[in-house]
């Protein structure tokens, strides 16, 4: 099963997100089918998959690199290119 290619079961785990937020602000309780407890398993197990794999992105020096980009970015520190050979260039790397 991959989460990020079977809408179906995204929109199945979303509806139950919803029905589960309203029933924790009535403070009622929800049944859980045990095929629900089944795909939510599966779906969680993907979902953290997938966010081990990517948790290199949430590091410190990762996000401060994000920061600092986004700041040249709004302060037009930057260059644009219109070819490849044009940045490579500009990096002085050698083709």
């Amino acid at each position: 099963m991959s989460v990020v290619t079977e809408r179906p079961i995204l929109n199945q785990v979303q509806s139950f997100v919803r029905r589960a937020r309203l029933a924790s602000a009535a403070r009622e309780t929800l049944e859980v089918t045990p095929d629900m407890a089944s795909l939510l398993a599966d779906y969680l197990c993907e979902a953290l998959a997938l966010a081990e794999d990517q948790a290199w992105f949430w590091t410190e020096e990762w996000q401060t690199g994000e920061r600092e980009a986004e700041a040249d970015l709004a302060a037009g520190r930057y260059e644009t290119f219109d070819t490849m050979e044009e940045l490579i260039d500009d990096l002085g790397w050698p083709r």
